[in-house]
């Protein structure tokens, strides 16, 4: 199986450094290291029972949206958006409700898990059903207990729901599975996910007014200028050219993606249409290695802290122990 990791703050080793953890922690959440774990957990499972054929997207951002998709896998067998939970406890998936276990029955949870990840699929598709091609395939979502102390109550949910027990018959069945998708379909989704391109625009043919041939200009008189529609054409030839940037392609894709504000983590997204004025544009908050000057505080903050901590343990010693 083919992995293609998108997660921002690795290093080379894909570990997180202390720095990086944290930064991650106020970018993503606080459980953000530990929704890594997980992840990292259920690709290796993956890895070792998926053969050819197979390509698995981790963390894998939709332009410029700010929409996350945690795992995509496509082979074969489909194309699967998954979501590794890192939660514990007892749950229940009924339906489109994600409820808890409160000590006197289920109630809803906080983040409807069930919900966020259908809408993944469906941003996933938006996303790459605004190029211009449509996918082949429906495009599944599915949810995973990653940890063994998360127990899920399946009534009838609304997305394929399993505990961590159920990843192997989950896998054994891709691996049995029909065939819906060609290699040539798994390439060019995967290219659509990871390279997106704008949608081929469509040249009418028009039947051109017949034009007389231009007289010859008299002697002295000077040459006619070159024809506007050749000039067009070069201009349009320029323009095509161009390397298109993906975070184009978001400012197409909002028509039909308004759901997606509604997504953890997300931006809001505007109307295709409305021109914000340049006067009301926020400024972009300067970032330091890829942090704003909050988030900079608050890591000296810490480090100031456990400076006085280390220093009063020292001062301690050597005045009442040595």
């Amino acid at each position: 199986m083919k992995i293609i990791d998108k997660t921002p703050l690795l290093d080379e080793k894909g570990n997180l450094g202390v720095v990086q953890r944290i930064q991650g922690m106020f970018q993503f959440g606080f459980n953000w290291p530990r929704e890594l774990e997980v992840q990292k957990a259920i690709i290796a499972f993956f890895d070792r029972q998926l053969e050819k054929g197979y390509t698995l997207i981790r963390n894998m951002p939709l332009g410029a949206s700010g929409i996350v998709i945690p795992m995509i896998l496509l082979g074969p067998a489909g194309i699967f958006v998954i979501s590794v939970s890192y939660l514990k406890g007892r749950y229940e998936a009924k339906g489109e409700a994600w409820n808890v276990d409160s000590g006197r029955g289920y109630k809803p949870a906080p983040e409807n898990l069930i919900q966020t990840t259908r809408r993944m699929a469906r941003a996933l598709t938006v996303f790459i059903e605004r190029q211009g091609v449509k996918v082949p395939t429906e495009i599944e979502p599915v949810l995973i207990a990653g940890d063994p102390g998360l127990h899920i109550e399946s009534n009838r949910p609304a997305i394929r729901v399993m505990m961590i027990d159920g990843i192997k018959s989950f896998v054994t069945g891709l691996a049995t599975a029909r065939p819906v998708l060609s290699a040539e379909s798994v390439f060019e989704m995967t290219e659509r996910i990871l390279n997106p391109r704008p949608p081929k625009k469509e040249t009418p043919e028009s039947s051109a007014p017949t034009v007389p041939p231009a007289a010859r200009p008299a002697p002295g008189e000077s040459q006619p200028k070159q024809e506007v529609s050749r000039a067009r054409a070069i201009f349009n030839a320029s323009e095509q050219a161009r390397p298109f940037s993906p975070e184009d392609f978001d400012f197409a894709m909002t028509d039909d993606a308004s759901f997606l504000p509604e997504l953890p983590g997300s931006a809001p997204i505007s109307p295709a249409g409305a021109a914000k004025p340049a006067g009301s544009a926020k400024p972009k908050a300067r970032r330091i290695l890829g942090m704003t000057m909050l988030q900079i505080a608050v890591i000296m903050a810490l480090a100031l802290c456990l400076i006085a901590i280390v220093t009063g343990g020292v001062i301690y010693y050597f005045l009442y122990l040595a």
